[in-house]
């Protein structure tokens, strides 16, 4: 036996005695949040670590042997519900988006809880996890770290809020950083500077308010003595962030966050459907993609915001390829095919593309740019907005209101971004920056998390801010003593020159004595 093969023995067994148990939970019933982490999982498998992830769409991949699923795809039909409201009433309200949002997290995840599977392995004695890996768009879940006594790595599959930023101590500002849910980018006006400060501090009282709520849901399903849902999330070793400071705002980090990056999920080119590619390869003008992702549906578009649709794809001399999600589209013309599902990402590297129309999910944007694709965006809530803003300002394309857009300025949204070359040139361009660095998204995530588990946790790295109570992180101590001291100045430089103009009056008004 050579030298080289006993090695790779040796490395192979060293690192599957080395393998840590890890426990994953993504409870977002959203499939877009779930393949942002799916790669993480399938390279961790593969490292050798043992891994349980609690998902709503498991991957059921066999050849992964070290990851066992727990499937929570019923939470569909909860979040199927309640989606309608946030779509139509979050749309121009983002406050309004973040309490829906939160109450609808919260029964999400209650349902989880319930469910048979979870409640089995909370109440395994003999279980146990070296590492916690939770979306952190749940809180209640950190209480799993609690629970297995183990360190927590909070992850999230778009930008951060700035709540979340805070939590881990990371500085954050609403003027500089807006919100993920505020559709602002770049320099802000005085007005959206206002809106980004009261939104702040509105959506944290909305969030410390659901937190006792939350406080009563763990001691149902986990057990009494449990610590609040306060200080749960403190004790975070770790935050990844899918965010790339090409793409969005910079922001200054700490060294608990870690910017993931996008593009994780990219996987290698597959062969198109055989009738799917000779549509593709018969499109001599070119094609457009058109989907809306998997949580605004095509289906449930008016009727008024589909005609206008339907009325310019006739005009257009390309073919059109749209994810839609029954199996007719009445009025539907010549030039358009539909499909109820689409391989997305094989479709993006197809040489006829001409543009992606999309609502602005971000994994969908970044497989976009990846593969150099312009783009035409739609954004109907939650990060979708400000994704197609900052699409626009860096070029990459135009965005559309469905409210107020008609067929002439679809038609030359479309047109323009297609045959306007500067928006491919600034894809391309956008996308080179993105990719030039020294490891890949999933190699940065994949030596932090190991990076977690062999110190057993980061409070090494941890913030200093996170031991500082608010009114010493915002300096309201300090401008207090200025404050005072500044009055008490003002008062005796007043009291002394009303006793010197007292003075001087008394002196002033004492008759004066004439000589003999």
């Amino acid at each position: 036996m050579s030298k080289l093969m006993i090695w790779n023995i040796l490395s192979v067994l060293w690192i599957y005695c080395d393998g840590a148990r890890i426990l994953g939970i993504v409870p977002t019933p959203s499939y877009s949040h779930q393949i942002a982490f799916r790669p993480l999982w399938r390279e961790l498998s593969l490292r050798g670590h043992q891994l349980t992830v609690l998902t709503t769409d498991p991957m059921n991949d066999k050849s992964l042997t070290n990851l066992t699923e727990i499937d929570l795809h019923f939470s569909y039909e909860l979040w199927n519900q309640r989606l309608g409201d946030l779509i139509n009433k979050g749309h121009d309200n983002p406050l309004k988006f973040i309490e829906l949002m939160l109450n609808t997290s919260s029964a999400v995840i209650e349902l989880q809880l319930q469910h048979k599977d979870v409640q089995a392995l909370i109440h395994n004695e003999t279980q146990h996890f070296d590492l916690l890996m939770n979306e952190f768009l749940f809180p209640t879940m950190f209480a799993f770290s609690e629970r297995f006594k183990c360190p927590t790595i909070a992850m999230t599959s778009l930008d951060a809020p700035n709540g979340v930023y805070q939590i881990v101590g990371n500085p954050t500002h609403p003027v500089v950083n807006p919100d993920v849910v505020l559709p602002f980018t770049g320099k802000l006006n005085f007005f959206e500077r206002v809106i980004s400060v009261l939104y702040n501090l509105v959506s944290r009282y909305y969030y410390n308010s659901l937190l006792p709520k939350e406080d009563l849901v763990v001691e149902k399903y986990f057990g009494k003595g449990y610590p609040s849902l306060e200080e749960i999330p403190k004790r975070i070793s770790m935050l990844f962030v899918n965010s790339d400071p090409i793409f969005h705002q910079i922001r200054a980090t700490v060294p608990t966050v870690i910017q993931i990056r996008g593009g994780k999920h990219l996987a290698a080119s597959k062969p198109l459907p055989k009738d799917l590619k000779k549509y593709l390869d018969e499109a001599a003008e070119g094609f457009i993609y058109f989907s809306l992702g998997t949580n605004v549906k095509s289906k449930d578009l008016s009727e008024n915001v589909r005609n206008v649709i339907l009325q310019a794809f006739s005009e257009l001399p390309y073919k059109i390829l749209w994810k839609f999600e029954l199996d007719h589209l009445p009025g539907k013309p010549e030039n358009v095919k539909i499909s109820k599902w689409l391989p997305q990402q094989d479709i993006f590297k197809h040489p006829n593309i001409k543009l992606f129309i999309t609502q602005g999910g971000l994994q969908s944007m970044e497989e976009a740019i990846y593969n150099h694709v312009p783009m035409v965006g739609i954004p109907f809530f939650a990060d979708q907005p400000l994704n197609i803003n900052r699409m626009v300002s860096k070029g990459l394309g135009l965005s559309l209101d469905h409210k107020t857009m008609n067929k002439e300025s679809f038609k030359e949204a479309v047109l323009e971004v297609i045959n306007n070359p500067r928006y491919l040139g600034n894809v391309k361009h956008v996308a080179d920056l993105a990719q030039d660095q020294p490891m890949t998204g999933l190699e940065r995530a994949v030596w932090w998390t190991e990076y977690v588990l062999r110190h057993k946790g980061a409070e090494h790295l941890k913030s200093p801010a996170l031991d500082l109570p608010d009114y010493q992180y915002y300096l309201l101590d300090v401008i207090g003593f200025c404050i005072l001291v500044i009055g008490i100045a003002v008062c005796l430089f007043v009291m002394v020159v009303k006793l010197i103009l007292k003075l001087i009056r008394y002196f002033a008004s004492k008759p004066k004595i004439k000589k003999q």
